[in-house]
């Protein structure tokens, strides 16, 4: 009898943890896709502004090819890889970034 009570745990335990890594796909899912609704809405926007295409940093045009690629870009691809490396650079940002690179 233990034996089948510990058996019939385990595999309850297995289920529960299916259960929620299933959930957590979801959850994943839902947030991309709200986030990607987001970015289209924010496009949209910007076509209605007149700002579509143009870089929010350095205020060029986004090339078509990268627009073509990611529609919703708001950056150019030098800037927005200016802009990950800012935002993945740590408590000093930007600062640190060009001390390092100095």
């Amino acid at each position: 009898m233990k034996v089948r009570s510990k058996t019939s745990r385990a595999k309850r335990r297995q289920e529960i943890l299916r259960e929620l890594a299933a959930d957590e796909v979801v959850c994943v899912a839902v947030e991309q896709g709200h986030s990607r609704a987001t970015e289209a809405i924010d496009a949209l926007q910007r076509i209605q502004d007149g700002t579509y295409g143009i870089c929010a940093d350095c205020r060029k045009r986004i090339p078509a090819a990268r627009l073509q690629v990611k529609p919703e870009a708001i950056r150019c691809v030098a800037c927005q890889a200016d802009y990950e490396q800012r935002s993945t650079a740590g408590p000093g940002g930007w600062r640190d970034v060009a001390k390092r690179s100095a």
